[in-house]
C-alpha cells in the first residue's frame, strides 16, 4: 500500500516524504512480522524499527522493515521483496574480512545498485549458520576466507543447503570480478 505524501518532523524541520516508496502502517507491518500490533509497537518504542509520522499516521518504510527482519532472523515475506531483489548471504570463516575483499564487495554492490536490488547480510561461519540460512533464505551464499584452506566450510554449506542456493568461495589472495558473479 502506497502511503500519501506527507511531512515528517525531524528535529523541528519538516521533510517531505517521497511518494515512490512503499510505506506500511503499524497493523500491516505487525501482520507481515506475524506479531501483535502491541508487540510491534514495543519494537518501535525501543527504536528497533524507525517510523515516519505523516498526516497523523505512524508509517514504516518497507526497506526499514526488511532490515529489521534480517537483523532478527525473521523470514522476509515475498510481499516485501520488490522487483528482482536478490538476497545474498556473506559468510565469514575468519574474524574479519580482509580489506581488499571488503573494498571489492562494496564497489561491486555500489556499481550494480541501479540494476538489481540487493538485500544482504554478513554472518560468521559458526553453529548458528543453519538458522540464518533457513530464515534469510538467500539466493546466493558467498563464503569469504583469508586463504583457500581445505574447502571444508564450502562443503558444509553445500550439504546444509543441498546445493540450493549456490555457494561461491572468495579468497583474499585471489579476488575475482564480483560484478559478473552478482549478475548471475
Amino acid at each position: 500500500m502506497l502511503a500519501p505524501a506527507g511531512k515528517n518532523m525531524t528535529n523541528g524541520q519538516q521533510q517531505h516524504l517521497p511518494t515512490d516508496h512503499e510505506y506500511l502502517d503499524l497493523k500491516q507491518a505487525a501482520i507481515i512480522c506475524s506479531v501483535s500490533e502491541e508487540r510491534f509497537g514495543k519494537w518501535i518504542d525501543k527504536g528497533a524499527v524507525p517510523i515516519i509520522e505523516a498526516k497523523g499516521r505512524r508509517l514504516i518504510h518497507s526497506h526499514d522493515l526488511v532490515q529489521h527482519l534480517v537483523r532478527h532472523n525473521i523470514p522476509i515475506p515475498d510481499r516485501l521483496l520488490q522487483g528482482n531483489s536478490k538476497k545474498i548471504l556473506f559468510v565469514l570463516t575468519d574474524e574479519s574480512i580482509p580489506h581488499k575483499v571488503t573494498i571489492e564487495i562494496i564497489w561491486a554492490l555500489y556499481a550494480l545498485r541501479k540494476e538489481t536490488a540487493y538485500i544482504f547480510d554478513f554472518v560468521r561461519f559458526d553453529r548458528n549458520i543453519e538458522l540464518k540460512i533457513i530464515t534469510f533464505h538467500p539466493d546466493k551464499i558467498v563464503l569469504l576466507q583469508d586463504n583457500a584452506g581445505d574447502g571444508k566450510p564450502a562443503r558444509q554449506l553445500r550439504n546444509l543447503t543441498n546445493g540450493v542456493p549456490p555457494v561461491y568461495t572468495f579468497v583474499a589472495d585471489n579476488i575475482v570480478e564480483l560484478k559478473q558473479f552478482l549478475r548471475e
